[in-house]
């Protein structure tokens, strides 16, 4: 199943531009809200990177594809670069306000699971 058909990317960008808002009136300077969009931006690469891993593990488990082992350690070790540069970059600009980027990442899972579409089986028996 390809990604568009499991996210509703309407939702998706509604609720983050409320996030950008939000990040935007919690940013005391513009350094700050420097490091907040980084953090943003690095949060949504890291939910793409690990909706595509996903993806591909489950193609090799129902034994649909054999994906390249090597890409597959590649992009998980990718997502994990990004997540640590991106948070040990915010502490070395806002140092006790660290606590801001960590919620923006917090947040931004949340928001990929509200715009996660229900499978069509389950909408049926609802």
């Amino acid at each position: 199943m390809l990604i568009g058909e499991k996210i509703n990317f309407k939702k998706y960008f509604l609720f983050s531009a409320v996030l950008l808002v939000i990040e935007y009136f919690l940013a005391r300077n513009m350094d700050e809200l420097k490091v907040m969009l980084i953090v943003f931006a690095a949060a949504c690469l890291n939910q793409y990177l690990l909706v595509r891993v996903v993806q591909m593990m489950t193609h090799e488990a129902s034994g649909t594809e054999h994906p390249n082992k090597t890409k597959l350690a590649l992009m998980s070790v990718s997502k994990l670069i990004v997540l640590i540069l991106s948070l040990v970059f915010s502490v070395q600009i806002m140092g006790k306000r660290v606590i801001i980027p960590v919620l923006i990442y917090v947040l931004q899972i949340v928001v990929l699971y509200l715009s996660m579409k229900n499978p069509k089986a389950e909408q049926g028996s609802k």
